[in-house]
């Protein structure tokens, strides 16, 4: 595993000491459409977030009264998962300054809601992001990440569902954009402890990758993501404690190819790994490693002629084996999450996801369906959601 990773660290380096400082100028000047874009379609993209560094216009004062408001049905039946009906809604106001057009200051609250829960508001979290963007190509972020769907990652590795209950992530996070390597790196701390505290630090490191070989009217690229999910710690009171350390790799080929100008089609083959690689005493997953794959095929209309009204129709067919991710969806693992004696050594299962979403100044009305068809079982999971947003920057104050 490790020469693994140090294989992956040389050649992503490689790629970009590549990129010459001409090609790095002229494709990372970043607009708004180039942004719209970048977005993948691993999720649906009226819920990605992306940096407002490069849209606000001057150094000044900016509020931002960004709102997600969500009706989510999951209609989970099958042994790996359960279910759930929620509507509710993420408040994320904050105040951002802008020094220069290299740095920036946001400061402001997350505030999570749920109808029918007794809490009122179920969860209060600081939002405090530091971005400062030294050359054209890196982007460095620190506090409140551009995290969850916003890296984009496989599904079989990053739940979907992680959206609605885990959707701020605190730490360090890393962006580059050349013109032939794309990519992501953060660190997620998501529990902290103290000495004689009774639970275990935990925390999630990813990178997601993107290997570009743009070609005329074909855009090929090699996917390439990592993650490693560890919970230990030296501090906890805990008597039998467990120090785990779970690493997935997705590694593929994907090639988008534009028909015209108003359609677009891609088709992707992702290979997945997973290993424990804890020490023998300390494995307890159902399984010390794994695989995976999931070739997909997608059709959506020109996100940059139809900015306004988007869709999107993904289909997919997913085979694994003893696999198994710290934080990706049970619909895909070989183990139930509410079960623990209940164990699927092969999974094959196929998949059917749209997505719609509409704009209009800075108010997004999104739609999503998303279908699991197990084989084995010869069952069906599916789940929907509405979803709106608003996301709109308004100047306070700017300085010459």
């Amino acid at each position: 595993m490790k020469r693994i990773l140090f294989s992956l660290l040389y050649l992503c380096s490689c790629w970009a000491i590549y990129s010459n400082d001409s090609d790095i100028d002229s494709l990372t000047n970043l607009c708004q459409h180039e942004l719209i874009n970048k977005r993948d379609n691993r999720s649906p993209f009226f819920l990605q977030k992306e940096s407002q560094l490069l849209m606000e216009e001057e150094k000044g004062l900016y509020f931002y009264p960004s709102t997600d408001v969500f009706v989510r049905d999951a209609e989970y039946f099958l042994p790996m998962t359960k279910g759930y009906t929620a509507l509710g809604f993420h408040l994320n106001p904050s105040f951002a300054y802008k020094f220069n057009d290299k740095a920036r200051i946001e400061v402001g609250v997350h505030l999570v809601g749920i109808a029918g829960d007794k809490k009122g508001i179920r969860r209060v979290l600081p939002i405090v992001r530091l971005e400062y963007k030294p050359v054209k190509w890196l982007h460095i972020v620190g506090g409140t990440l551009y995290g969850n769907l916003s890296h984009g990652i496989y599904e079989p590795m990053y739940d979907f569902d992680r959206y609605f209950y885990s959707n701020q992530e605190m730490g360090l996070q890393i962006l580059t954009n050349t013109h032939y390597w794309e990519a992501d790196i953060w660190c997620n701390w998501e529990q902290f402890i103290v000495p004689n505290d009774d639970f275990q630090e935990k925390f999630t490191f990813g990178w997601k990758n993107n290997l570009k070989l743009p070609l005329n009217n074909i855009e090929l690229s090699i996917p390439l993501d990592l993650m490693a999910n560890h919970r230990g710690g030296q501090y906890t009171s805990l008597k039998d404690t467990c120090i785990e350390t779970l690493i997935n790799i997705a590694v593929g080929l994907k090639g988008k190819f534009i028909g015209n100008e108003k359609i677009h089609f891609t088709g992707e083959v992702p290979f997945f790994l997973f290993k424990n690689q804890s020490n023998k005493e300390h494995i307890h997953t159902s399984y010390p490693q794994g695989w995976g794959v999931y070739p997909m095929f997608t059709i959506q209309n020109n996100p940059i002629k139809y900015e306004r009204n988007q869709w999107l129709v993904n289909l997919g067919f997913w085979l694994g084996n003893k696999y198994i991710s710290g934080r990706g969806s049970y619909l895909f693992q070989s183990c139930s999450l509410f079960d623990p004696l209940y164990r699927n050594e092969t999974r094959k299962m196929g998949t059917a996801k749209i997505y719609y979403g509409h704009q209009y100044k800075g108010l997004k009305l999104g739609v999503e369906f998303q279908a699991y068809y197990d084989i084995e079982e010869k069952g069906i999971d599916y789940s929907a959601g509405i979803y709106l947003n608003f996301n709109r920057r308004f100047k306070i104050h700017s300085w010459k």
